[in-house]
């Protein structure tokens, strides 16, 4: 089993084990911009909302 992970290691070029380990962080900051979207859009949301009784 050893053999294989460490042929397997050898077999993948640098370039692909820097775009596997980049992908833990794309999703990190895909997580990040959903709740910043979130947070821009409830904000926005409270900056033009109108009593309807003042009407």
């Amino acid at each position: 089993m050893e053999l294989q992970t460490t042929q397997q290691r050898e077999a993948t070029s640098p370039a692909q084990r820097q775009i596997t380990s980049q992908q833990p962080n794309t999703k990190a900051l895909k997580g990040k911009r959903a709740k910043l979207y979130i947070i821009r859009r409830c904000i926005i949301m409270l900056l033009c909302w109108r009593d309807q009784s003042d009407s």
